[in-house]
């Protein structure tokens, strides 16, 4: 089975306007779409807050965050003062109302890790929650 190849550049917008740049450009990379209504999400973006604070970003692999799914009518909105609350300490990218970037990603589920290694292929997809030992093998993988 051939790798999928993930796009090679997602530029989109933070939630306070400013830049976000997903790239291939030769650093492995961890994907992680969130929604603000999603109780897996809820649960899951304040133990990575958590992990990431005890353990700092992981060496040599860049960790990214897609909002996405976002609605008005649903808990948590807006997304950004549910993430600045807890803390979030990932790059975001506020993903558009048609969902580029899920679409690019093959979203599926949330919330959905994708593990992008340095050649910018796609070494693994997983969806739901995760507990920190489960995060630290997507770095190691995304190091591999």
């Amino acid at each position: 089975m051939q790798a999928l190849l993930v796009p090679a550049h997602l530029r989109g917008s933070a939630f306070d306007g400013s830049a976000v740049s997903i790239v291939n450009d030769g650093r492995p990379k961890i994907v992680i779409f969130i929604a603000h209504w999603c109780p897996h999400c809820q649960a899951e973006v304040p133990l990575i807050t958590k992990w990431i604070a005890a353990n700092g970003l992981p060496s040599g692999v860049d960790m990214y965050a897609v909002s996405t799914g976002v609605s008005k009518d649903l808990p948590n909105y807006p997304p950004s003062a549910w993430l600045q609350k807890v803390k979030w300490p990932l790059p975001t990218l506020a993903d558009s109302d048609n969902a580029v970037a899920a679409q690019a990603f093959g979203l599926n589920a949330y919330p959905f890790f994708s593990v992008v290694n340095a050649s910018g292929k796609l070494s693994l997809r997983a969806t739901g929650e995760l507990d920190t030992a489960h995060l630290a093998q997507l770095v190691e993988l995304a190091k591999s």
